[in-house]
């Protein structure tokens, strides 16, 4: 019986973490940008918990990862980049894709009203030490762009890893009842 319990438990949590993940962070969607032998991927995630992935393409020999944000934005009517230039850098004030925006200038201490800049050039994902402009995109890379947490952009689970995932408890479950 006490088995047939905490199977039943971790399946119930297992659901939860499926149900609430979708629910507060998924890709929506995915795009396709440039041309060229050379790809990677930046991810933008909302407040809202919606993400999405641009595969970005390229062959210059020297290519940051500004260029690929005013790549994204010059090629998706749907995509609308705000920015301020310095000395310094680039700012990236504020992102619209579809119906998702974020804004802001980081004003509103203690809230964080800015775009977190991350990279993933192999392993995890770390923020960066250097702006996106100073920043060279490497075939195979991930740029993340984060609003409002200093969170790691979300992770994307492998298509169908929560299917195997649930059909791997089930079957466990099974086991113990039987």
């Amino acid at each position: 019986m006490s088995h047939r319990c905490a199977a039943c438990g971790i399946a119930a949590f297992f659901s939860l973490c499926v149900a609430s993940s979708s629910l507060h962070a998924a890709i929506v969607d995915t795009f396709s940008v440039g041309a060229g032998s050379k790809s990677a991927t930046v991810q933008i995630d909302f407040t809202n918990g919606n993400g999405y992935l641009f595969d970005v393409r390229w062959s210059a020999s020297s290519y940051t990862s500004w260029n690929a944000m005013t790549d994204i934005d010059a090629a998706l009517s749907t995509v609308s980049l705000q920015f301020d230039a310095y000395p310094f850098g680039i700012f990236l004030a504020g992102v619209s894709v579809g119906s998702d925006t974020d804004y802001g200038q980081g004003d509103l201490w203690p809230i964080e009203n800015f775009w977190h800049y991350w990279v993933k050039d192999s392993g995890s994902w770390e923020q960066a030490f250097v702006g996106a402009a100073d920043h060279q995109l490497l075939d195979g890379g991930f740029d993340g762009w984060v609003f409002g947490s200093p969170v790691a952009p979300q992770s994307v689970p492998a298509p169908g890893a929560a299917m195997i995932g649930l059909a791997s408890l089930l079957r466990t479950r099974r086991r113990i009842a039987g």
